[in-house]
């Protein structure tokens, strides 16, 4: 009986091993900060009363992400890395299938920085320890292996990982949110109001996605 027990308990685990954009946190209703005034690539700061919503804790993976679209390649052992070399259509298309969307730029930003306008998601100074290349975008590794790079949410991964796709559009382009100090390995590039124009066709290695509802 003891050997069956283990037997089963092994396979639970090995089969939600890699389950984590189906964890989702609840951010409630209420006013937040949104954008930034020194900053012109950011939207313009005002406050916002957003309405409850939920998002996913966890960039999507490669594996979640393999499971609606077959054809979707990725290296053996890189199940849990974020799923990226995805368009903006194939993003939204993978959120409507789980009975989810993308987040709007603005539920993305109250995601990561909460109420208080803070400029990283764990606060407004940027560690001490320089940023490590494991949590950039393009030497990916599993999404939440940073556990610093949390949000007063719960929301892991928004300074961090990789770009992500959201449901907003400027300009016939989309916007993307995220930090990515892959480049330069500088925290100053993965502060909460940091935004980018992509356009919906584009597929970089450095760009996922999760969802919301």
């Amino acid at each position: 009986m003891k050997t069956f027990i283990l037997f089963v308990c092994l396979v639970l685990a090995s089969e939600s091993k890699y389950a984590y954009s189906s964890e989702m946190v609840e951010v409630p209703a209420g006013k937040s900060v949104i954008g930034e005034i020194s900053n012109n690539d950011a939207l313009p700061q005002q406050v916002l009363q957003l309405q409850t919503f939920s998002i996913d804790r966890f960039e999507v993976t490669q594996e979640e992400y393999a499971r609606f679209f077959p054809e979707f390649i990725f290296w053996k052992g890189a199940e849990a890395h974020p799923a990226t070399n995805i368009t903006w259509y194939q993003a939204q298309s993978y959120c409507e299938q789980v009975g989810k969307r993308l987040p709007t730029e603005q539920e993305w930003e109250k995601s990561a920085r909460g109420t208080d306008a803070r400029l990283y998601p764990w606060g407004d100074k940027p560690p001490r320890k320089k940023p490590h290349p494991f949590y950039s975008g393009i030497i990916k590794r599993r999404v939440g292996l940073n556990k610093k790079d949390n949000s007063p949410y719960g929301v892991r991964d928004m300074a961090g990982s990789v770009w992500e796709w959201t449901a907003s559009t400027e300009n016939g382009e989309k916007v993307t949110r995220g930090g990515l100090w892959n480049h330069h390995l500088e925290y100053e590039y993965g502060k909460t109001f940091d935004r980018n124009l992509i356009a919906p066709f584009g597929r970089f290695i450095f760009l996922g996605f999760r969802c919301a509802k």
